[in-house]
């Protein structure tokens, strides 16, 4: 049995603020996960039949993933969010 995953890291280019990375699996409610809670994980889960990134996945995890924990982080640094959030 073969098993794929892809995984997508993000940071700014300094480093100083990471994005938990995002895991791609083929199973909507994958075994590894079962009887645990994924919120506190250190990754993002997200399910694609062929385990690969495409389009609808990246739009899904910039505006689930990516904008909220931004927003979070520049809140906590009290600083102005930028247009490329909101839009």
């Amino acid at each position: 049995m073969k098993d794929r995953v892809a995984i997508l890291g993000c940071a700014n280019a300094s480093g100083s603020h990471r994005v938990k990375l995002t895991l791609v699996g083929k199973s909507k409610k994958s075994r590894c996960f079962k009887n645990i809670n994924k919120t506190p994980l250190p990754v993002h889960y997200m399910h694609q039949e062929s385990s690969w990134m495409n389009s609808s996945l990246i739009s899904e995890w910039f505006h689930g993933c990516f904008v909220p924990e931004v927003k979070k982080t520049l809140k906590k640094l009290k600083l102005k969010k930028g247009n490329f959030i909101d839009g």
